[in-house]
């Protein structure tokens, strides 16, 4: 292995603030972010053989680890406080977001050239999300009530949303009705909550690493138009005229106003996207 670079402890500190930052936030990817700041290669070599090279690379994940823990407590009391307050807008502002990183996607899973059944894979993806979503909907069953069983999950999905560029599981939080509910328990550290779902997310880390690797290493084209597919289904499906179609019961505020605070989060949440997307570059295949 390559040494790594030596770099000061805060800056690796900020490093997994802002990872932490995208694994929360829906549209932004904290796998992407890592490829970004220089961490996916080695955090990637670390969980191939977590025995050997924790030793080598202690001193360089401690503060980036440190980083994560403090930036997801912060992020989660804002998303938090920003939920509560309007819930509505928040999801709009997260669904521009989403948008904005759709062009990156499609770059990002195209930065090998598109295999034969890339696009089919995308429409694959996509419409068995919505075979499982759509219906739990219309039989509203997607405001669940959480569990420790749920929570679990929810680790297992951030997990892969670090390991998986461009994979953003919290659209899926807030499908289930579970977004509003984890970042308050995040923010005031409920233990109950913290504690099942970072073992979950360490453990899907460690466990998937090298399946995702191999994914990506045999059909990657095809793997990340998937990715594609269910960032798109599991996005319509959040969306709030959508989901007041299909979903009994919810609805949300429509006046002239409304719409155009809705507007206006949309639009800042692509901007934001956009942005980030322009610093960002293709993740590299597994060798």
């Amino acid at each position: 292995m390559e040494s790594q670079k030596k770099e000061s402890p805060l800056w690796g500190a900020l490093k997994g603030a802002i990872i932490a930052m995208g694994a929360m936030l829906p549209g932004i990817s904290g796998g992407a972010l890592c490829v970004i700041l220089g961490i996916y290669k080695p955090m990637m070599l670390l969980l191939s053989n977590p025995l050997k090279q924790i030793k080598k690379q202690f001193w360089f994940f401690l503060p980036i680890g440190i980083g994560f823990l403090v930036g997801a407590l912060l992020i989660a009391k804002v998303l938090g406080s920003f939920l509560e307050a309007a819930e509505t807008a928040a999801i709009f502002l997260f669904i521009g977001l989403i948008l904005g990183t759709i062009p990156h996607l499609l770059k990002e899973a195209q930065a090998q050239g598109v295999a034969k059944g890339s696009y089919a894979g995308m429409i694959i993806a996509c419409l068995v999300m919505l075979a499982w979503m759509i219906p739990m909907s219309l039989a509203g069953q997607s405001q669940i009530t959480p569990t420790l069983g749920w929570w679990c999950l929810c680790g297992v999905l951030w997990g892969l949303g670090i390991i998986v560029p461009g994979m953003s599981p919290s659209n899926i939080f807030f499908f289930l009705g579970l977004a509003t509910p984890m970042y308050a328990a995040i923010g005031n550290l409920d233990m109950s909550v913290v504690l099942p779902m970072g073992l979950c997310l360490l453990v899907s880390v460690i466990a998937l690493s090298n399946g995702v690797q191999y994914c990506l290493k045999r059909w990657y084209s095809i793997f990340m138009h998937g990715v594609i597919g269910v960032v798109l289904a599991s996005t319509l499906m959040i969306l709030p005229p959508v989901k007041a179609l299909l979903t009994p019961g919810y609805s949300y505020a429509t006046g002239l106003t409304d719409w155009l605070i809705y507007l206006g989060c949309l639009i800042v949440g692509g901007v934001c996207a956009w942005a980030i997307g322009n610093i960002d570059k293709p993740a590299p295949a597994a060798k």
